[in-house]
Parts: structure tokens; C-alpha cells; sequence
């Protein structure tokens, strides 16, 4: 187990959840970091009783990052220590095959409870005015029926759970939330974003702030929501043998807001080459084996593109980015499709 030390002398050690409701209890806590402020995060338990589907999960989230494209997730908030299936598998199982006939109940459910929160109120409103929905109204519905979607928040992901999700064969994703403290009572939490991007995501608690500026954070996070092209590094003998031989690349890991957006994928070929060199059209993003990562399937061999170079060994992609084809098509270098 990793030892988390800080500048200022304090040694955090892992926090251990025995209550689901402490662990939702910091979920509702850090909703917008998570998942981002243009986002709207309804805590179920805490609003509403009810043993019908419409009440039964933890939480419901719109993602209305990219405007003309919001999205709904069921949110399951669970501890390690509950039963993957009985807890997890179960519940999301009853939603996937349930989730048509009762989209019309969960959208009048949410909108009544929309109406009761003037924050996400007015965030409905906003990403209604910059979509081209002609009211809020329409602007949920289009977010409601769009499909099913999920989410697990857990605070440590094992295999059984992955094994459990893939078998219900729906678009559920996982998301790890970790939080460590001192003896003093000070949290540093850890977790997965709704956007990851495999970059560094804490959030301190008492301490000093991120030393990335928050405009830099927009800037990043608005690439990734309006991004269709998933940049993976490749070593020479992967590259040859999978990304071309076999049209497909393994184990990657992609955010659960980016699964439906990405169209493409690109090798970035490592040192001494240090350039993107070849694209590929995504047939299928499927679950690859029971690690919480994915398949990429492409739908035609690779192509041979001009390379478009890293400029600037500092940000040599160590793992996946996300950049809209266009864009990087039309670069001279790779960073500055990354908008660095």
C-alpha cells in the first residue's frame, strides 16, 4: 500500500466506509468535482422516500457538458464490502430492463425535483440556452430519452465487480472514489472523473489548493467533451502486433462520459518516433475482460497519416488523451491539438 505523505509533515492513511451513507454522504460533497459543474447531481435518498424504480437508486446526474448533447446516468453509490451482485448487479440489472417503460415517470420525477433546487434550476436553464432546445422542458427530455446509462461509484473497484457488470451487458461504467486522512482528521480524496483523462485528479481538503489554474482545468475539460478521437502510446512491438496486426487495441481505460463520443482512435508512437502516426475508425468499445478497462475495435486497418510530433517532451502522452479528429489533422504539433 502507497504511504501519502505531504509537504507539511502529515501522513494520510486510507479511510475505510463501514456506512454507505458516509460514503454518499462525501459523493454529495464532491458532486462537482466529479462530475463537473455543468452537471446536475440529484441525491435520491436525501430528497425522497419510495420503493418504487423511479426512488430505488442513490442518485440521479444530467451531464450537460457539451449542451446539445445531455445525458442521463443512474447513479449507484456502494462500499467494498457489499455484495457485488446482490448490492450492485441486481439493482442496475432491474434499471436496464426497466429503464424504457419508466422513462416517462423518471423525467417528471426529475424535473419536480429540478424545480425544487434553484441551483439546479438555473443550471437546466443555462445548458437549455446554449443548446438548440426550445425550452427546458424539451432539454430534459432529450437528456431522459437518450438511452440508459450508469454509473458505480465504489470506493475501491475489484474484479468481481467488473465480472458482475459485464454480464449485464449495459453501458455501465465505474468510477473510484478513495479518500485518506490523518490522525488530525484532515481528508485528501482521490477519484475518477466523469472526463477522465488519466491525469491527476485530487482534491485536498484543508490544504493548499491544485497548483493547476482553474481556467486551465475548463480549457482541458471542455477539449475532452468535445473531443471524437482517443489518442493511445504505443511501444514499437504492441503497435505492430495489435494496433495493426490485429485492428484492435486492448485494456484501455476511458471515461464514462466518453465512451459514446469517440469515433476514432489514434497511435501515438513512443520515443524515438514521439509522434501520432496512424488512425483508426472505432467499430466497438467493449469491456475487456474483468479489469474496468476497454476493447477498441477498429472497423478498417489503420491508416498512415502524416505525423503530427510532440513538440514538447514534458507532455509526451504516458497514457490516453482526448483530441477531435479534425483538429488533429490539421496541426503541426501535437501539443497544440492538446491545447498546451
Amino acid at each position: 500500500m502507497p504511504v501519502i505523505f505531504d509537504s507539511n509533515g502529515r501522513l494520510y492513511s486510507t479511510l475505510t466506509y463501514n456506512k454507505e451513507a458516509d460514503f454518499e454522504k462525501t459523493v454529495v460533497e464532491l458532486a462537482d468535482q466529479i462530475f463537473g459543474p455543468e452537471t446536475i447531481y440529484i441525491d435520491i435518498k436525501k430528497r425522497v422516500s419510495g420503493n418504487d424504480l423511479v426512488t430505488i437508486p442513490d442518485g440521479y446526474l444530467i451531464d450537460m457538458t457539451v449542451p446539445d448533447t445531455p445525458k442521463l446516468f443512474i447513479i449507484e453509490n456502494e462500499i467494498v464490502s457489499h455484495d457485488p451482485f446482490k448490492h450492485i448487479g441486481v439493482q442496475l440489472l432491474k434499471f436496464a430492463i426497466s429503464f424504457e417503460d419508466a422513462q416517462l415517470s423518471i423525467r417528471n420525477f426529475l424535473m419536480k425535483e429540478i424545480v425544487k433546487n434553484e441551483t439546479s434550476h438555473n443550471r437546466l436553464q443555462e445548458g437549455s440556452k446554449k443548446s438548440k432546445s426550445r425550452n427546458i422542458d424539451a432539454y430534459l427530455d432529450q437528456a431522459v430519452y437518450s438511452g440508459f446509462r450508469a454509473i458505480v461509484l465504489i470506493d475501491e473497484a475489484r474484479e468481481e465487480l467488473h465480472k458482475v457488470l459485464e454480464k449485464i451487458h449495459a453501458n455501465i461504467s465505474v468510477l473510484e472514489l478513495k479518500t485518506f486522512q490523518t490522525d488530525s482528521g484532515v481528508l485528501l480524496h482521490q477519484f475518477d472523473t466523469l472526463y477522465d483523462e488519466y491525469e491527476e485528479t485530487l482534491l485536498k481538503d484543508k490544504l493548499d489548493s491544485p497548483s493547476r489554474s482553474v481556467e486551465e482545468r475548463a480549457k482541458r475539460k471542455e477539449r475532452r467533451a468535445n473531443s471524437d478521437t482517443i489518442i493511445v502510446p504505443a511501444q514499437e512491438e504492441g503497435f505492430k502486433n495489435v494496433f495493426l496486426g490485429e485492428n484492435r487495441w486492448h485494456a484501455v481505460k476511458i471515461g464514462a462520459a466518453m465512451k459514446e463520443r469517440l469515433k476514432f482512435i489514434a497511435a501515438y508512437q513512443v520515443a524515438p518516433i514521439s509522434a501520432v502516426t496512424h488512425i483508426a475508425e472505432i467499430q466497438e468499445i467493449r469491456p475487456y475482460k474483468d479489469t474496468g478497462k476497454y476493447l477498441i475495435v477498429f472497423k478498417n486497418p489503420a491508416e498512415k497519416i502524416r505525423n503530427v510530433p510532440n513538440n514538447n517532451p514534458k507532455y509526451a502522452p504516458q497514457n490516453v488523451v482526448y483530441v477531435k479528429r479534425d483538429v488533429l489533422m490539421n496541426v503541426e504539433f501535437l501539443d497544440e491539438a492538446l491545447g498546451r
